[in-house]
């Protein structure tokens, strides 16, 4: 079972999108005002995106929720790592009071003047971070869904921006797209690609 925090003013934080070769990378923090959820509260990928949907809605209700996300051109700046521990930092930042403890999923923490815990497995062992990551998931699916409208040449919408058989496919044809890294490598190689 998830562990709950107690009284104490605690955010829980998460990312998604660090993998993907196109899109943001989304983090969010969650200060719940509920210990629990009349939803399932789990890690985002043990969910079905309907499960995913139905708990946004619910923890948007009883949470304080802040966001943060950072572009592809800005991972392409800073790294992902930075990128990531950027995302984060805003998404604390975004929260409408700040917390008195900060919990992050992974092994390491943003710079933020609060004290700050990283917890591998977060997600899958602390309530607050499960619903960060369910926050910040479907966040970033919707963000996608987007710029498929912007640019369906590529489905963002199917694959999310993952490297899947069908992006690497539009990739091939259509040649990296405004929202794609150019530092990783297989965005790279379509660009080398076109050029040549």
């Amino acid at each position: 079972m998830l562990e709950a925090p107690g009284s104490q003013r605690i955010a829980g934080v998460d990312e998604a999108g660090r993998g993907p070769w196109a899109g943001p990378v989304v983090a969010c923090a969650v200060i719940l005002r509920k210990t629990r959820l009349p939803v399932r509260i789990d890690d985002s990928k043990r969910l079905t995106p309907l499960q995913r949907e139905r708990a946004f809605d619910v923890i948007a209700r009883h949470a304080d929720v802040g966001f943060g996300a950072v572009c592809a051109e800005d991972i392409d700046r800073r790294n992902i790592l930075r990128a990531t521990l950027h995302a984060m930092r805003l998404a604390v930042l975004d929260l409408s009071e700040p917390p008195e403890l900060v919990l992050v999923d992974g092994n390491a923490v943003p710079d933020l003047p609060i004290p700050c815990r990283a917890i591998v497995g977060g997600d899958q062992s602390m309530y607050c971070i499960a619903a960060a990551s369910i926050m910040a998931k479907v966040s970033r699916d919707r963000m996608m869904a987007f710029y498929h409208r912007l640019d369906p040449r590529y489905s963002f919408h199917v694959h999310k921006g993952y490297g899947t058989a069908l992006h690497s496919l539009r990739l091939t044809v259509h040649g990296p797209s405004f929202f794609h890294r150019a530092s990783f490598r297989p965005v790279a190689d379509a660009m080398d690609a076109v050029d040549a």
